[in-house]
C-alpha cells in the first residue's frame, strides 16, 4: 500500500532531549502530561568507571528556593548495569528545576552526581484549561480542567487560651497555621466527566496551576465532591462542573515507590504486542521499552 503524504502538514517537532555534561544524565519534558522523562547511561561516552557495577540511582529534584527532594520514581530507580530510567509528574510548572542523579553501585557505595536543568511548561496565560490534577498513583488518570470558581484560600489557626488572673489578656499557646485550603470548580467537556469522576476518587492528588495563580501546589485527597453537574441542558454537548475541598496534606513518601508513566502499563504492552518477540524486535533497550519508545 502506498504511503499518502501532505506536504502541507507540518512537520513532528522530537521532544528536546537534555543532556548534563558528563552526558550519562538526560531529561525529556513530557508535555502532554506535563511531566520529565528521565534517564541514566553511565556507559555512555566516556564510561563511569565500573559501570557495570552500578545497580541503582538516585534522582532528587530541587525546585526554586527549596531544598532537594527525591523524585517519587527514583529514590531509588533500578539501573542495571548503569542503565535506568524514572519519571516525574510532580516538578512545578512554568519554573526551570535540577535534576541531579548519583549512581549506587552494588556494594552500595555512590559514584560522582550528573546534573541537568529542565522547565515543565504550563498552561498559557488565557489558556481555559489552566489546572492540572494529577493522580500521584494512576498519572494516566490526570488531566487539565478549567477553573470556574476559586474560593480565597483559608488558613485554619492552632490555638490554645486561657483566662490569665488579673489581666486583662489571656495567655495563647500557638503552632503553625494548617496549610491553605481553597474550594475549587472546575468545567470538564462531556468526554472527560468518567475519568473525571474516577480521578477524583484515586487517592492522593496533585493540583497545579501556572506561577500567575500564586496557587502553591498541593497534593491532597478530595473532599466533599460535588458533581458532574451539567452547565446547561441535560444531555447537551455543553461541559459538566464538579467541585471539591483542596486541603493540603504533607507529600506522600517516594521511597522505593515503583516508576509510574501515563498511559503505559504491561497492559497496555500486552494490547498492542501479541508476543515477546514482537515487543523485542520494536524496542532497542529495556530503557526504551520502560518509556515506550521515549529515551
Amino acid at each position: 500500500m502506498p504511503m499518502i503524504v501532505d506536504p502541507a502538514a507540518p512537520h513532528v517537532t522530537p521532544p528536546e532531549r537534555i543532556t548534563s555534561p558528563d552526558g550519562w544524565f538526560a531529561a525529556i519534558v513530557d508535555e502532554l502530561w506535563a511531566g520529565a522523562v528521565l534517564s541514566v547511561d553511565y556507559t555512555a561516552g566516556t564510561a563511569l568507571p565500573a559501570a557495570a557495577t552500578v545497580m541503582q540511582v538516585r534522582i532528587t529534584r530541587t525546585d526554586p528556593g527549596a531544598a532537594p527532594v527525591p523524585v517519587r520514581s527514583a529514590d531509588p530507580a533500578w539501573a542495571i548495569e548503569g542503565v535506568g530510567t524514572a519519571y516525574d509528574s510532580e516538578a512545578p510548572l512554568g519554573v526551570a528545576v535540577v535534576y541531579t542523579a548519583v549512581p549506587v553501585y552494588a556494594d552500595g557505595t555512590t559514584g560522582p552526581s550528573s546534573s541537568l536543568a529542565v522547565t515543565v511548561p504550563a498552561p498559557e496565560a488565557g489558556d481555559d484549561r489552566d489546572l492540572w490534577i494529577k493522580s500521584v498513583d494512576e498519572p494516566g488518570l490526570s488531566l487539565r480542567a478549567m477553573v470556574v470558581d476559586w474560593s480565597g484560600a483559608s488558613s485554619t489557626a492552632r490555638q490554645d487560651t486561657a483566662d490569665v488572673a488579673g489581666s486583662p489578656y489571656v495567655a495563647v499557646a500557638y503552632d503553625t497555621a494548617s496549610a491553605e485550603a481553597v474550594q475549587v470548580t472546575v468545567d470538564v467537556p462531556p468526554g472527560d466527566v468518567d475519568r473525571m469522576r474516577e480521578l477524583l476518587r484515586s487517592g492522593v492528588l496533585l493540583a497545579q496551576a501556572r506561577p500567575g495563580y500564586y496557587f502553591p501546589d498541593s497534593f491532597h485527597v478530595p473532599g466533599d465532591v460535588t458533581g458532574p453537574t451539567p452547565t446547561g441542558k441535560l444531555g447537551s454537548s455543553e461541559g459538566y462542573r464538579f467541585g471539591w475541598t483542596i486541603q493540603p496534606v504533607a507529600r506522600p513518601d517516594t521511597a522505593e515507590q515503583p516508576m509510574r508513566l501515563p498511559a503505559w502499563s504491561w497492559d497496555a504492552l500486552a494490547e498492542q504486542f501479541g508476543s515477546w518477540d514482537a515487543v523485542a524486535a520494536s524496542y532497542s533497550s529495556w530503557a526504551s521499552l520502560s518509556t515506550n519508545g521515549v529515551t
